[in-house]
């Protein structure tokens, strides 16, 4: 079941050594296959998904789990790569490339193999997910809105205000200060 991804998770590894054995030697940048963790794992998964390899699980786990066999990556690191490489995977479904993809492979397996990486190869991680964080609108993750936290913020100095804390309330007055546009008058000078 997994003949051909255990050929492209090995090819991927010696060319990731060869690439930064190259990189040491000529001091410049590494080839396409020296990418990072989520590239990889997007790659892997994607060969599961179109080769019909990956089982019961999503694509992207088996990859995860493929690629972090026999290596030491902390399980945090392993599940931000893995997001971001379903992310890259929801990309390319989005963005018709499987379709694409597929149909320049032609069946051939290791056809499939090549034009995965080039998409892979040619893909904006960083433009992936800033499209995913809009389209998500941060309601998965992140840090919250500037405004949602300074509305927590009012709201934390309102309670604080509201149990005697003289502080708080001159902070509540500077900022009602700075909304009317006067200067603060606060008790405690």
């Amino acid at each position: 079941m997994r003949r051909g991804y255990s050929r492209i998770l090995s090819w991927n590894l010696s060319s990731v050594t060869m690439d930064k054995q190259q990189q040491a030697e000529q001091g410049g940048r590494a080839a396409s296959h020296g990418r990072g963790f989520s590239k990889s794992i997007a790659e892997l998964a994607l060969f599961l998904e179109l080769t019909e390899q990956a089982g019961p699980t999503h694509p992207v786990d088996a990859a995860a789990a493929e690629f972090a066999a026999g290596r030491d990556i902390p399980n945090s690191t392993l599940r931000r790569c893995a997001s971001e490489a379903r992310a890259l995977v929801d990309h390319a479904h989005a963005s018709a490339a499987v379709a694409g993809i597929t149909q320049r492979a032609g069946g051939v397996e290791w056809r499939l193999q090549e034009e995965i990486s080039a998409w892979i190869d040619e893909t904006s991680l960083p433009t992936v997910l800033k499209e995913r964080a809009l389209r998500l609108n941060r309601s998965r993750g992140g840090r919250p809105s500037s405004q949602t936290r300074t509305l927590r913020a009012v709201e934390a100095l309102l309670e604080f205000a509201r149990a005697g804390r003289t502080d708080a309330m001159d902070e509540l007055r500077s900022i009602r200060a700075l909304i009317e546009d006067r200067e603060p008058n606060p008790t405690n000078s």
